[in-house]
């Protein structure tokens, strides 16, 4: 069970007992227990709950679920693809931001940029990087 790994770390980072979450979350503990033993899988309003509380990204925990889901019923799931690509393409955003972060002047570098005298105007040219 993928997503029941949030519900315990949950309980685990603030120390609480299946009855303490059942308080935090608005549900039963014997939902608790039963998500933790994998009898049933967290409805996506359980999701996002668990998700404002860690403060992570709800699809996480939702998209889980869903393969979590899917598993029950036997079925393949098409949500383990759809997570897959979505790690996939955060982690190529969060490479390129670190690059653009990397080569973007700083104000010292912008500022010491100087227009040659005599010059009326200056080309700026955007190129996309392939």
């Amino acid at each position: 069970m993928k997503s029941v790994k949030f519900l315990v770390e949950l309980q685990n980072s603030r120390g609480l007992n299946d009855a303490a979450t059942a308080k935090l979350l608005n549900l039963t503990a014997p939902a608790i227990s039963q998500y933790k033993s994998g009898k049933r899988v967290m409805d996506d309003e359980t999701c996002l709950a668990v998700a404002l509380e860690l403060g992570v990204d709800p699809l996480q925990i939702i998209g889980a679920a869903c393969i979590d889901r899917a598993e029950k019923t036997g079925q393949k799931s098409l949500w383990e693809v759809f997570m897959a690509r979505t790690a996939a393409t955060a982690m190529g955003l969060l490479v390129a931001s670190g690059v653009n972060l990397f080569l973007t002047p700083g104000n010292a570098e912008a500022a010491s940029m100087r227009v040659p005298h005599g010059v009326d105007c200056m080309e700026y040219r955007l190129c996309a990087i392939r």
